[in-house]
């Protein structure tokens, strides 16, 4: 066996072993937290919050799973199967974003205290660069059109799935990031800047700064996912570890961390 060909075969056994303990983390984090989930969302009125929460839960499991599993041994094929998971992956990936935004969204809207010209612009945002996502997969994420193949690929022993496109615009990639980076730097700004300028009106009241509770601020404004949803957001779809990160958050927010003010 070549070089070339043992080094391919390491690095598929590693993304093997990679994919497989991403989606166990997940799986258990599910487990644990799905008891919290009963008392704080199914036993409680339905709202709109709750409902976006569903749907980034358990649509962002779908998405994690197809996403994680893809590409490994452990869906080796048929073509026409690796390539329905793919296509899973990148709609329910859409949706996932599409209801993570508006749970963060809704919590700057409560932050600000309920601004309709703050949410007005952040929806705005939001369905811009929906519509950017849904006509870029709908173009070159179509295994009907030109633009996109899926593969068998075979190492050794080892068979896997795998992607290719084909006449796409070198800007593809731009014009899919920008919207998003807009969007996310925009509400970690709006967030981290309500919530420096509430602190200062803390320090300003009781004349001295009380690093406890500006932490516990901090966590409870969500203001630590902020960062770290901007920071992640352009490259989310390539990195497993940060897929498993922007899973657990969610799923461990209670009610009363998802709505603040509402």
């Amino acid at each position: 066996m070549s070089s070339d060909i043992q080094s391919a075969l390491e690095y598929l056994v590693l993304n093997n072993y990679l994919s497989l303990a991403g989606a166990s983390v997940v799986v258990y984090d599910y487990i644990l937290t799905f008891s919290r989930e009963i008392e704080y969302i199914w036993l409680r009125p339905w709202t709109w919050v709750f409902t976006m929460f569903v749907v980034v839960r358990y649509i962002g499991l779908c998405w994690f799973m197809t996403n994680a599993l893809y590409g490994t041994s452990f869906i080796p094929g048929p073509l026409e199967v690796s390539t329905i998971i793919y296509q899973i992956s990148g709609w329910t990936y859409i949706v996932f974003l599409f209801a993570t935004d508006q749970m963060m969204i809704l919590r700057v809207y409560a932050m600000w205290n309920r601004s309709r010209t703050i949410l007005g612009i952040l929806l705005f945002l939001n369905v811009t660069q929906t519509i950017v996502a849904v006509v870029s997969d709908g173009i070159y994420n179509n295994p009907n059109s030109t633009h996109l193949s899926v593969i068998i690929g075979q190492v050794s022993d080892f068979s896997f799935c795998n992607e290719s496109y084909i006449n796409t615009p070198a800007t593809l990639l731009a014009y899919r990031t920008a919207p998003r980076l807009v969007l996310s730097a925009a509400l970690v700004i709006l967030a981290v800047s309500q919530t420096l300028k509430q602190s200062f009106d803390m320090y300003k009241a009781t004349k001295q700064w009380q690093p406890n509770r500006y932490m516990r601020k901090l966590v409870a404004d969500g203001i630590l996912y902020f960062i770290v949803y901007v920071l992640i957001s352009p490259t989310l779809p390539f990195q497993r570890a940060l897929l498993v990160l922007l899973i657990l958050i969610p799923t461990n927010t209670n009610d009363e961390n998802i709505r603040p003010n509402l």
